[in-house]
């Protein structure tokens, strides 16, 4: 028995159900669903995934081949058929020389050859995908997650995309780095990198059926560091976060356009669980505390869940002070996880440096790490540590013209980690 295939018809209502009941007296080889626009298509596909689209160019809010380029961007590994009117066959055609699977005459068509046509469809892209490794050709995207709000997330996600850029531009100059910051209610990265943005993230969610590299290049700011910069929707003002299924689509859509994406994650909640369905490596960024220790366990979990393997999670302890590396310890010991990078206090050099408008300054403490974490991201070589990090903690992080605290004397650093404590369990 062949496979029930997943079909998105995309249609006029009267026209789509003529498709819907060919497809239907197939039952056992097709489930579909309809879409009436290419913005309620648009829609459906970030909810959920098909394994084919049958599509007419001309819909109420796209027309022609635009139509195609736009579904295309968003839906690189599904394969498209055309379906259209008979006076329209030399635009159908024009689509499958861009890339569409085949086209359908409407009202020329039987059950048996839609249905015929939509599973030859599905093979040869399938086989296409195969030969040519298409998948190679989508870029790799980056998120930052904090265990909790404040832990330096957003500042890690600015300096990383920074170094990342460099980092790649080494072997292609032409190639840009795009960073992506879903908060919703701050400037946020907008005011690190001194933007003044027209448009953000919320444009180019609620403008999905608009999305070509054209309207995308009038929405993102360039930065004097290089990047490009979706802004926040905070940086307009406070404001309510679009649907996280159409913030993904952005997400699935620059990936089309940059080899590299940075996406600034925000804190574990609905929104940035949705958005790590489109990415493949994320830094869990944790302050070495108790309450964000606690949240970083459940963080872990929580990206397990969703399908993350332990090599796609990096661990960064920020903020470390020479009195927490026993805290450290416990928590990596019982969890199993360890740290990618442990980066000391610079909360006093990253003021200083605030205060003088020297918001992404390269020779910050804070950058220097951040430039060993995108070579480890990206699988470059970097010189090995003289020793380890949590070993010179005690001179690191604190202000020269002040002696460091006396040590704290802990008999169980982190009772909730402790590896013989099982009343976690």
């Amino acid at each position: 028995m062949e496979q029930e295939l997943q079909v998105l018809v995309i249609d006029f209502p009267d026209d789509a159900a003529v498709t819907l009941k060919m497809l239907g007296d197939d039952s056992q080889l097709f489930s579909t669903w309809r879409a009436g626009s290419l913005l309620e298509a648009l829609d459906v596909l970030a909810r959920r995934d098909f394994d084919a689209i049958v599509s007419e160019l001309n819909l109420q809010d796209s027309y022609g081949l635009d139509t195609f380029e736009t579904l295309r961007l968003h839906t690189r590994d599904t394969p498209i058929v055309i379906m259209t009117a008979a006076g329209n066959e030399q635009l159908a055609l024009s689509a499958v020389e861009h890339g569409a699977q085949d086209y359908l005459i409407k009202g020329k068509v039987t059950t048996a050859a839609l249905s015929r046509v939509i599973r030859y469809a599905v093979a040869r892209h399938k086989g296409n995908q195969r030969n040519a490794e298409a998948s190679q050709n989508v870029g790799r995207a980056i998120g930052l997650l904090g265990a909790k709000g404040g832990v330096g997330a957003t500042t890690i996600a600015a300096h990383l995309a920074i170094r990342i850029r460099e980092q790649s531009a080494r072997e292609q100059p032409a190639e840009k780095t795009l960073l992506v910051d879903l908060n919703a209610n701050a400037l946020s990265t907008a005011a690190l990198f001194q933007t003044k943005p027209q448009f953000t993230l919320a444009d180019a969610a609620t403008n999905l059926h608009r999305l070509d590299r054209k309207f995308w290049s009038a929405i993102v700011s360039e930065t004097k560091s290089g990047l490009d910069l979706l802004n926040p929707p905070g940086s307009k003002g406070y404001t309510d976060m679009p649907a996280p299924e159409r913030v993904r689509h952005v997400v699935r859509f620059a990936r089309n356009l940059y080899s590299l994406v940075v996406v600034d994650l925000g804190v574990p909640t609905i929104l940035a669980m949705e958005v790590i369905q489109e990415i493949q490596d994320v830094v869990l960024v944790a302050t070495p505390n108790l309450m964000e220790m606690l949240e970083a366990r459940r963080a872990l979990q929580k990206l397990s869940e969703v399908g993350l393997t332990a090599d796609h999670i990096h661990l960064v302890w920020n903020r470390v002070r020479r009195h927490q590396t026993a805290a450290i310890q416990a928590f990596e010991k019982a969890t199993g996880r360890s740290a990618v990078r442990t980066i000391p206090d610079c909360a006093v050099e990253i003021e200083a440096a605030y205060n003088d408008e020297r918001f992404l300054d390269s020779r910050l403490t804070l950058h220097k790490e951040t430039e060993l974490l995108a070579a480890q991201l990206l699988g470059r070589e970097i010189p090995p540590a003289p020793r380890s990090l949590l070993a010179l903690l005690a001179n690191v992080g604190y202000r020269r013209d002040k002696a460091p605290p006396p040590p704290v004397k802990v008999e169980n650093p982190l009772s909730p980690f402790s590896p013989t404590d099982n009343s976690h369990k």
